[in-house]
């Protein structure tokens, strides 16, 4: 692995910026002021219907509008300028979010669904940004690297959100509800602060900007769609990063619901999300390191195993504390650290393995289908565990239905081959 460059450097901060919403929009404060203070008015069931339907609706028009995203991209004069319009929808729509009062969450709902549309939007473009910025050799580092930042990122500001969120009155404020708006706030402003590196040192290749811009994006996006279809090695590996990525994003999502159902206390789930983060920051720097230097693609299984792993452990784990190492802790804790150990891994590679499949005049247009892919992948997973616990009347049955996402995402993956192309210092 060549040194690293500015431009991968600054690239990476992005990730880094955008955990800000990641971690403390998405899946910290939201749901939790979304609940106490905007629905504050609807029962339990009807709070847990409409979040759930915005939830839904978000994702749903992140991923409709992903491979559309990414095609005007391509045709577009310049990338960066599509990540600035996006990402400066999701900073507007975070400080937005101050100006909602008490028991509004019709808006409160609109404006999440438009920052987080802000915020998909920005990372397709951000990803795609990634061939231009690293050579082969360097890639999956790079998108490790990214990936690491956004976990050390989103952590430090979210812990120091809690803190200020917990101890308002030592800050001079009257009010949790005064904290949770800064730390909306902070995150806005932390998002754009990290976002201004890759603004001006990453350096994208001139283009003349072509005349018919809408309609050559509709063309555009059905060439690469009829590509993929027609690249084997391509279109399995697609097809097994769905079916994996689909249970990664099970676990993260369900986590919470799976938690609070055997009885762990909030403040313990909590410190579980901290401990993702922290665990993910080396391990992911120590995956695509090594795929670097050796070849990734016996990585991308190892992850795959490690989440087997995790599954089992998840629907086996005693909810009393263990005792490990003399010391005793709570089982989550140890569902934490697996999953710490394999998330960021299996993510960063999927991501810098799919950048060296696809043509680098057109990585935008190739990764909003790829986007578009992961935001459809946690459909599966939640609808398995669901119906799989409710028939056999366990939840802990229905962790473990996640296995069948894992393993024939694995058969598929093997069934592609050697889908990455050859680089210098690290191959498939």
């Amino acid at each position: 692995m060549a040194r690293l460059s500015r431009q991968e450097v600054a690239w990476a901060l992005y990730d880094w910026a955008a955990s800000a919403y990641a971690l403390c929009i998405l899946a910290g404060f939201f749901p939790i002021f979304f609940e106490s203070y905007w629905a504050a008015d609807l029962t339990a069931p009807q709070e847990t219907f409409w979040y759930g339907i915005l939830v839904s609706v978000a994702s749903l028009a992140g991923a409709i509008l992903a491979p559309f995203i990414g095609t005007f991209a391509d045709t577009g004069r310049s990338r960066k300028k599509w990540l600035v319009v996006f990402a400066v929808l999701g900073m507007c729509c975070t400080c937005g979010l101050i100006l909602v009062g008490r028991n509004n969450w019709p808006l409160a709902g609109g404006i999440f669904i438009l920052g987080t549309v802000g915020y998909y939007g920005a990372f397709i473009v951000y990803n795609s940004l990634l061939p231009i910025v690293s050579p082969p050799k360097n890639r999956h580092f790079v998108s490790g690297l990214g990936f690491a930042m956004g976990y050390l990122g989103g952590v430090i500001l979210f812990a120091a959100s809690i803190a200020l969120v917990k101890n308002h009155a030592a800050f001079g404020l009257a009010t949790e509800t005064q904290a949770v708006h800064i730390a909306f706030l902070a995150a806005a402003i932390w998002w754009l602060l990290f976002t201004l590196p890759l603004l001006f040192l990453v350096h994208e290749p001139s283009k003349d900007q072509p005349p018919t811009a809408m309609r050559t994006s509709l063309v555009q996006l059905g060439k690469t769609i009829r590509e993929m279809a027609s690249n084997r090695s391509l279109l399995l590996f697609l097809i097994a990063y769905w079916l994996y990525i689909d249970g990664v994003n099970t676990v993260v999502s369900m986590a919470s619901n799976y938690g609070k159902t055997l009885g762990f206390s909030t403040s313990t789930m909590l410190g579980t999300l901290i401990l993702v983060q922290v665990v993910g920051v080396p391990s992911t720097l120590l995956v695509t390191y090594l795929a670097g230097r050796y070849r990734a693609r016996p990585f991308l299984f190892a992850g795959i195993g490690l989440y087997l792993a995790t599954v089992g452990y998840a629907a086996m784990m005693p909810t009393t504390p263990i005792q490990l190492f003399g010391f005793s802790l709570s089982s989550l804790y140890v569902l934490g650290f697996l999953v710490g150990c394999a998330q960021g891994g299996i993510q960063a590679l999927s991501r810098s393995t799919f950048s060296l499949l696809i043509p680098p005049e057109r990585t935008a247009s190739y990764f909003g289908v790829y986007n578009m892919l992961g935001q459809y992948a946690a459909l599966l997973g939640p609808l398995m565990m669901g119906f799989i616990a409710r028939i056999t009347g366990s939840p802990r049955w229905g962790v473990a239905s996640l296995v069948f996402l894992f393993i024939s995402g694995g058969i598929v993956l093997m069934c592609a081959g050697s889908v990455e192309k050859s680089t210098s210092g690290g191959g498939s």
